[in-house]
């Protein structure tokens, strides 16, 4: 499972929710399952998002992270600069 944690301040939430949900999600490959989910007790102030997205091998991960995510680092740097972060992080099923 590979999942990123999208921090939105008040001033960037809805427009760049908006870009997520209409252009950034459907960009994604459907097989990977993409979820976007709203953390209702995040620790952070603003809004916080998860995406998470399943992947059967490593090297398919790599290959999303080189096409997909930079597309989504690229968009908040550029409409969102400092008022938007993302981290990422892979897990495993037990």
């Amino acid at each position: 499972m590979y999942n990123i944690s999208i921090i939105l301040e008040d001033s960037a939430q809805a427009d760049a929710l908006k870009w997520i949900t209409t252009t950034y999600v459907p960009s994604i490959p459907t097989q990977h399952n993409p979820q976007l989910l709203n953390l209702l007790d995040s620790p952070h102030e603003g809004h916080t998002y998860s995406l998470q997205l399943k992947f059967d091998k490593r090297p398919t991960l790599e290959n999303f992270k080189t096409e997909y995510l930079g597309k989504l680092q690229s968009y908040l740097a550029t409409h969102h600069a400092e008022r938007a972060f993302i981290f990422d992080s892979t897990m495993q099923y037990l």
